[in-house]
């Protein structure tokens, strides 16, 4: 059986079959929390989102090879071993660079992997 793909992910799988890859070739990996309903048509990178009932390990990423992947988190509602879970799964698919973003701390963000080091943090 396949793994099931995170919300979102669907049509991104398609496009990519079809040869397509998102502009800037950048994905953000919303964890626990879904877009805002007033959110613009028009957004700069594609989202998906890693729903709070969802197992991070259970999910398929591999669409997010040789990608950039951002993962966005609100640490109020997501704890540091979840967001360890969610960074693991996504690192497994081999994206070109992994990148945390903190949301509730100014946008706070830091390298997990970068182009030029690999994997820059042990998890």
């Amino acid at each position: 059986m396949n793994a099931a793909l995170p919300a979102y992910a669907g049509a991104m799988v398609k496009a990519l079959r079809r040869g397509h890859r998102p502009a800037g070739n950048t994905v953000i990996a919303r964890l626990d929390r879904w877009p805002p309903k007033d959110r613009p048509a028009l957004v700069l990178w594609p989202q998906i989102v890693i729903a709070k009932d969802q197992d991070p390990a259970a999910l398929d990423f591999h669409f997010l090879a040789d990608l950039d992947a951002v993962v966005m988190f609100w640490r109020s509602l997501s704890p540091p071993a979840r967001l360890r879970a969610a960074l693991v799964a996504i690192l497994a698919a081999q994206p070109a660079r992994l990148i945390v973003l903190d949301a509730e701390r100014g946008g706070r963000a830091w390298w997990v992997k970068s182009v030029a080091r690999g994997v820059e943090v042990s998890l």
